[in-house]
């Protein structure tokens, strides 16, 4: 990386976990502060990190299909670390609307991992991951603390991914043992925001095979130097639409015969 780039790039780091704990005050992001490839978006997003300090409950990753990839202007997936501080486990919740100010919600399939993918030269395959894994139901609470007056779409998913991967809070439900036989490409999902009609489900090729995505994760942390531990969590990408929600909304998916979560804000 150009070492002249690192002052404005650490700055950039800075105004993004000023701006954690006070979401609803988004702090505005000037065109030389852009990070220029992934390189930079990485470094940006692990100085956040080290800046907050927090501990971290697992990762997730976006844009986990290429037909998402295509549709949203991204070349690679988006990672984000998923913060302890905001993640909630278990099928119901109420939770402070000044946490998650202008987010939204959207269903996804997540891990969490039973034994850790340990760094190695071969990569991770999905059939692995299968083995590692146990499912849970989700909802992630996603949103910027970041704006800007424009931007192109590759600018967009490289402040994606320094922000967090966009990441807010996460919710897990209750885990499933027996998902093995699961047809995930075209599982319904009905997610709800209070009175409003259904969430659209992203279905087959524009939703991911999770365990694919799970292996995805797996390899790109470890390019970074970043390896998984049991425990931990993997999310892996929008199943629905992202639906807003505001103060007195409550917020439903239904996941069939994987389970339900049902939250209040």
């Amino acid at each position: 990386m150009d070492e002249t780039r690192k002052a404005v790039l650490e700055e950039l780091a800075r105004l993004l976990a000023k701006a954690w704990p006070d979401p609803a005050n988004r702090v505005r992001i000037e065109r030389d502060m852009f990070p220029h490839n992934r390189e930079e978006a990485y470094f940006v997003q692990d100085g956040m990190h080290r800046l907050l300090g927090g501990a971290v409950s697992g990762w997730k990753v976006g844009a986990t299909s290429q037909k998402m990839r295509e549709l949203d202007g991204h070349d690679d997936v988006i990672p984000g670390r998923i913060f302890a501080s905001r993640t909630f486990f278990g099928a119901r919740h109420r939770l402070p609307i000044d946490q998650f100010p202008n987010a939204q919600a959207e269903a996804e399939f997540a891990f969490r991992l039973l034994s850790s993918p340990e760094l190695r030269q071969i990569a991770w395959a999905a059939e692995e991951m299968v083995n590692m894994m146990i499912l849970h139901p989700a909802i992630e609470l996603i949103g910027n603390r970041f704006f800007v007056n424009e931007m192109s779409n590759a600018e967009n998913s490289l402040l994606t991914i320094a922000d967090n991967g966009g990441g807010i809070g996460f919710v897990f439900g209750d885990p499933v043992a027996d998902w093995h036989d699961i047809d995930f490409q075209y599982h319904q999902i009905n997610l709800t925001v209070g009175n409003c009609n259904p969430a659209e489900n992203f279905l087959g090729d524009m939703r991911c095979s999770p365990a694919q995505a799970a292996a995805d994760l797996v390899n790109h942390l470890a390019s970074r130097g970043e390896v998984l531990a049991a425990g931990d969590f993997i999310s892996t990408g929008a199943a629905t639409v992202p639906q807003p929600f505001a103060a007195g909304d409550a917020v439903a998916a239904d996941f069939g015969e994987i389970g339900r979560i049902k939250l209040q804000f």
